[in-house]
């Protein structure tokens, strides 16, 4: 997985603009629909790096496991990476922690955030139908033009 250490910046244009006068959302607030591993990892990422992340998956037994192995890895990428000083280790886990929060409807998150990632099972059928219904809540921006 390729590490991002900027803010993410997607130029979104639409049916009723030409390319030429495309422009640039800065992506600030990130919703990751499913709490499994690549999930989580894709919102430790997202939070180290200075976004606020909503982690989304059906129960909140899973988000609590979700968030207890993200928790773990920050410890052990603390461990090494602030070798030197402990206390700064704790104020990086503390901040990419502060940055997730969970929530089990997705549709009441969708319509906040300037990024929507899905890391669910992978069934298309089930890819579709989030999609399908997602649609309805998200922001005009997010919506597939």
């Amino acid at each position: 997985m390729a590490f991002v250490t900027r803010q993410f910046v997607r130029t979104v244009s639409s049916a009723s603009t030409a390319s030429a006068s495309a422009k640039k959302i800065v992506i600030k607030h990130v919703a990751v629909i499913g709490g499994g591993l690549m999930g989580a990892g894709i919102a430790q990422v997202a939070a180290t790096t200075g976004h606020t992340v909503v982690l989304v998956d059906q129960t909140e037994d899973i988000l609590a496991k979700s968030k207890k192995g993200i928790e773990e890895s920050l410890r052990r990428i603390a461990k090494k990476k602030f070798a030197e000083n402990p206390k700064a280790g704790d104020e990086f886990v503390g901040k990419a922690l502060s940055s997730i929060s969970t929530n089990t409807d997705a549709a009441s998150v969708v319509h906040s955030v300037d990024l929507v990632v899905e890391a669910i099972v992978e069934k298309l059928e089930v890819k579709t139908e989030l999609f399908k219904r997602l649609d309805k809540f998200a922001a005009e921006s997010l919506k597939y033009q």
